[in-house]
């Protein structure tokens, strides 16, 4: 068996050869892949460990992709918390900039890089796809008055607070080494705390609504690989423990989607019902003599 391997992995063209011993270092990739000497268990785990690192950061690359689509596709952010991406914005902001600053292994956090411009995106969608009242009133009503689009203000006034944000963490001389340490260890229940607004929006409604089921599973697969990672090539407690908790907190919201996974289609089963049912109440008229328009706009509600 271990003849076989080594043909396999002796054969491997040079590039792949020098990602390996870059990423596993000489004895590692001498031990597991020139030599397929597969009973070297520190050497195994650390192989292991590169791989899922390197999966979540090409997978994490595209994981929140879904979400995206399905804001921008039914232009419509209902059942998605703004709270709880403000929230992740701001934690997984640090922590990139923790990881960065600290020089912490690529392979531990690469993939934080995109799913921070990920909910930056996302966080920006919401805001532009939802109704605004209630909030900062006299700005919202100024901006009507002046016939300026609302929600296009709250858009750039977020993105534009965003880019400070970054910038200010990413300097030294803004946010020193014991400051920036301060803000990972709050990294942790920032980043929880984000999940509670989720999981209250989910109980309420007791529907996903525009929630991509893709993106919440693989939230969840990719903190238990993260738990694994960390532990494997890193010491740092306050990853580990940001990763596991995140895990417990990401599984919770998994449950929740498999209990309301049919959540949708009752929500609009009741409302068209309520909207038929207040249309013989007012007109008299039974529901099949309803006008074209508002039968196609039930028809579709539950399609």
């Amino acid at each position: 068996m271990t003849t076989v391997l080594q043909t396999i992995t002796r054969s491997m063209p040079w590039f792949l050869h020098d990602l390996a011993r870059s990423l596993l270092g000489v004895h590692c990739y001498e031990t597991l892949v020139w030599n397929a000497n597969l009973a070297d268990v520190p050497c195994l785990r650390l192989g292991l460990s590169k791989g899922l690192g390197l999966g979540i950061v090409v997978f994490g690359s595209i994981i929140k992709f879904p979400q995206i689509y399905k804001i921008v596709s039914t232009r419509s952010a209902e059942g998605i918390s703004l709270t709880m991406y403000i929230l992740e914005v701001v934690a997984y902001t640090i922590s990139l900039v923790y990881a960065i600053r600290l020089r912490i292994p690529f392979s531990t956090y690469g993939e934080n890089a995109s799913l921070t411009v990920q909910n930056m995106v996302i966080t920006l969608l919401i805001i532009a796809f939802s109704p605004m009242d209630g909030v900062s009133r006299l700005v919202t009503r100024a901006c009507r008055q002046r016939g300026i689009f609302t929600n296009t203000f709250y858009v750039a006034l977020g993105a534009v607070l965003m880019v400070l944000g970054t910038l200010a963490l990413i300097s030294e001389k803004t946010v020193p080494p014991h400051l920036l340490q301060l803000l990972q260890g709050l990294t942790i229940p920032v980043s929880l705390a984000s999940k509670v607004p989720q999981m209250l929006e989910l109980h309420r409604s007791k529907a996903t609504g525009e929630l991509s089921i893709i993106v919440v599973f693989a939230q969840l697969m990719g903190t238990i690989a993260r738990v694994f990672t960390t532990l494997t090539e890193t010491n740092d407690p306050l990853l580990f423990w940001g990763f596991a908790l995140a895990t417990i907190f990401n599984a919770v919201i998994a449950i929740q989607v498999i209990m309301y996974w049919n959540g949708n289609e009752q929500r609009r089963g009741k409302n068209t019902s309520w909207s038929n049912s207040r249309w013989q109440n007012v007109t008299g008229a039974p529901v099949t003599h309803l006008p074209y328009a508002t039968q196609r706009a039930g028809a579709t509600k539950t399609d």
